[in-house]
């Protein structure tokens, strides 16, 4: 797979990518792949999902690293699968990530970076979860028929293991957006760029009339007992990116790449998922967005 080049227009930019899952060689070939001079003055934002071997993502993002002027990186789901011994939860592997991150100059705070020839922008990592919807409110959970509530084949119910909570303790969703900052100090003509791994809106779930006609595959459902909505995200994200002022909001974890504006806010998904879903997919999945 070759990576694409964008030829654009002079001035820095800010781009959007997210589940990378170079575990697959020839994703991992794509972020390879990429011009090492074509985007020298731009910024990227990774939006989870790259790998849960620590390894395997410091390869990755240090490869985008050389690449880009700024990288910005939060952890998805993947990246805190415990499969081997080395961390006693996720909670620790994600404080190991973070650290991880410093080391290589990839940046997991909210940062002011360059945008065109003489402005710039704010780019905000949001770190996320889902709430299922017996955790309480907030939840993105469209009932499906036919589904399996206790998500078998959900494969963060074998390897995320979170430390014990009390019972009256907070879903992890709503302790991990406590992290996140509560405001930010920007001038009127600086756009807010924040980001996330997991979905802030139970519409984005689903595909509008025409990304059904533009892409039929957007609708075929290989696992009808699996109900994505059980573990999209949680509203409260859509509250926090809102009060923080954004101007768009990117996301992934779906695997299905969109872009729209939903009351003010433009919401872009760029995943590049698996490669067999490239195979079958009418959309573009391995190219570098333009978020502003």
């Amino acid at each position: 797979m070759t990576a694409t080049v964008t030829v654009k227009s002079a001035g820095a930019r800010v781009y959007a990518v997210s589940d990378l899952h170079v575990d697959y060689s020839a994703n991992l070939a794509w972020v390879t792949a990429l011009s090492s001079d074509a985007y020298q003055r731009d910024t990227l934002i990774v939006a989870g999902d790259v790998s849960d071997n620590l390894d395997r993502l410091e390869q990755a993002l240090g490869a985008l690293r050389d690449r880009f002027a700024r990288v910005f990186f939060t952890a998805g789901n993947h990246e805190l699968w415990i499969r081997r011994k080395e961390f006693p939860d996720s909670w620790q592997k994600l404080r190991a990530i973070d650290h991880l991150c410093d080391s290589i100059n990839v940046e997991t705070k909210p940062g002011r970076v360059p945008l065109g020839e003489t402005g710039h922008a704010w780019v905000v990592p949001l770190k996320s979860w889902y709430i299922k919807p017996e955790e309480g409110a907030g939840s993105l959970f469209v009932r499906k028929r036919g589904e399996d509530p206790t998500l078998t084949m959900w494969a963060d119910n074998y390897f995320v293991r979170w430390p014990t909570a009390s019972a009256d303790a907070d879903p992890v969703a709503l302790r991990l957006l406590a992290t996140n900052p509560e405001h930010l100090e920007v001038d009127d003509d600086e756009p807010v760029v924040t980001f996330s791994h997991f979905l802030p809106r139970q519409d984005l779930i689903f595909s509008t009339d025409y990304e059904a006609v533009v892409n039929p595959n957007l609708r075929k459902d290989d696992y009808p007992s699996f109900n994505f909505s059980r573990v999209a995200g949680c509203t409260q994200l859509d509250e926090q990116l809102r009060g923080l002022g954004a101007t768009a909001h990117v996301y992934g974890h779906q695997h299905r790449n969109r872009r729209r504006l939903v009351d003010g806010v433009l919401y872009i998904s760029n995943c590049m998922g698996y490669p067999p879903e490239r195979d079958l997919d009418a959309d573009p999945h391995d190219e570098l967005v333009s978020v502003w």
